[in-house]
């Protein structure tokens, strides 16, 4: 066994750099792969002294490097970012050329507290302990990579599985700094950093939505379904930290109310009915001892929400076009037919319009399976090849995503190693918690319910292709691990 760790433990060192180093060759050369420079804006330099000033505090204390993790993951200014040579990610003939960078101010971060523990360590790095399903995951992901740099049509391509690459990036990076750092002693710190970058974000999203006159609430950094699906997935977190008393009830009211504001103003329905589904399911699952009990009541709560909706559409309280029979009037599902849209055809309407065009991101993704189904197309290459998979070409000329976690991932890792990365991602950390669960009972073993509710919120978006939310979740996968086989060491400092 520690033969297979020190094994592992070396490749994710060698591939870490490699990676880097592709990124800085790239970045010189430029290589011709639609590198661009300079995207300096008027928040850059703001935002850099801001991450400047954060990376001093860091450097200072320990304990408020893990204060401000979190907020560095998810919260912090996107200008930062554009200091660094950036990918174009959009594709040539979309309206709007968009980029991005290749090396982000999450590596950095990152990178800077592992050379922390480093220096804490004497320079020597701590064996990583490996579960089998990580191994296998880390051997998958390396054979894809490299099999999709061989088949790269040029260097755009090349260029854009480097600037994906920032899930394998990420996921090494927590690897190492969790062996350098028992992060169970920073509990209480990461615990403040998911609270100040919920309201953080909240404060952005009005200053954003104020000087952009946007109808709904949004977040500079964020995308509209994103910013709204992982503010709810804080906020079940923070639920259950309050319901077992691991958090103060003024910080955990803070945060349900700044929810509240996000999910409203935001006006995001899916991300709504995920944080209703996650509660229902952890109430099912919470206590196995209690499991039917809490299934008749999840239950109960169901056919309620059945009956309420038919009186509310009886009574005209809710509007005729949500009735089941006006509803049904613009669905037409046939399965003889080929296409995803030819099989549920829909009627366009305003209700309607956001599940049409999504069945096209759904049909591209299937189609993109179909032809590539053990590797993919490679991660980050989905919006240039888009339209290339759908005979009308029908999908908008703007940077979108396939709108499905669990797609995104097949169409550009490949079926065997899309559903290996998206169990690892949103179920592996539910499996962790029970394993570790009596051994540790501090906070950090709830962070699980957020993985779960992107998970779900993964059917109708594709979170994992933003990478603050990537990070946030890797973090989760890696601190739970981490936890897990140090869970007979050193219990839970704080309460």
């Amino acid at each position: 066994m520690r033969k297979e760790n020190v094994l592992f433990s070396l490749i994710c060192v060698i591939l870490l750099c490699a990676l880097y180093l592709s990124i800085g060759v790239v970045s010189i050369l430029g290589l011709n792969g639609e590198v661009h420079y300079n995207n300096i804006a008027s928040l850059t330099i703001p935002s850099i002294i801001f991450f400047i000033v954060v990376c001093i505090f860091a450097i200072w204390r320990i304990q408020l490097y893990f204060l401000l993790l979190i907020f560095v993951l998810l919260a912090f200014p996107a200008p930062v970012d554009d200091i660094f040579p950036s990918i174009y990610i959009s594709n040539q003939d979309d309206f709007r050329s968009v980029v991005f960078p290749l090396i982000t101010r999450i590596d950095i971060y990152l990178i800077l507290g592992v050379v922390i523990g480093l220096l804490k360590k004497g320079g020597r790095l701590p064996l990583i302990k490996f579960p089998l399903i990580l191994k296998l995951f880390l051997l998958l992901f390396v054979l894809v990579f490299f099999f999709n740099v061989f088949k790269s049509n040029d260097f755009w391509d090349f260029n854009l599985l480097l600037t994906y690459s920032y899930h394998i990036r990420y996921f090494i990076l927590f690897l190492i700094l969790f062996q350098l750092f028992d992060i169970k002693k920073y509990e209480s710190q990461i615990v403040n950093s998911f609270v100040i970058s919920i309201v953080f974000l909240c404060f952005e999203a009005f200053v954003n939505t104020y000087f952009k006159e946007a109808g709904r609430l949004m977040s500079g950094s964020l995308a509209l379904n994103t910013f709204a699906n992982i503010t709810g997935a804080t906020s079940i977190f923070i639920y259950f930290l309050v319901k077992k008393k691991l958090i103060s009830k003024r910080i955990a009211y803070l945060t349900f109310l700044v929810t509240i504001v996000i999910l409203l103003g935001s006006g995001t329905r899916g991300a709504l009915l995920s944080v209703i589904v996650t509660l229902l399911i952890l109430s099912v699952l919470e206590n196995p001892r209690k499991a039917a009990i809490n299934f008749l009541k999840a239950s109960a709560v169901f056919f309620i929400s059945i009956i309420v909706y038919l009186y509310g559409v009886e009574q005209n309280i809710i509007p005729k076009r949500y009735s089941v029979s006006e509803i049904s009037k613009k669905v037409n599902i046939d399965f003889s037919k080929d296409g995803l849209r030819d099989i549920f055809h829909l009627e366009h309407s305003w209700e309607t319009n956001s599940i049409i065009s999504r069945l096209g991101l759904f049909e591209s993704s299937l189609n993109m399976i179909e032809k590539h189904p053990l590797t993919g197309i490679g991660a980050g290459r989905w919006n240039r090849y888009k339209n290339n998979y759908l005979e009308d070409k029908s999908i908008v000329k703007v940077l979108i995503d396939s709108h499905n976690d669990y797609l995104a991932m097949m169409s550009q890792y490949g079926i065997p190693l899309g559903l290996l990365f998206s169990y690892l991602v949103f179920l592996y950390p539910v499996s962790q918690q029970i394993k570790i669960r009596g051994a540790y009972n501090g906070p950090l073993l709830y962070l699980y319910v957020i993985n779960l509710t992107m998970g779900i919120a993964a059917f109708s978006n594709a979170g994992f292709f933003k990478h603050q939310v990537a990070s946030v979740l890797l973090f989760s996968v890696c601190c739970l691990n981490s936890i897990y086989f140090t869970k007979d060491e050193n219990q839970s400092i704080s309460n």
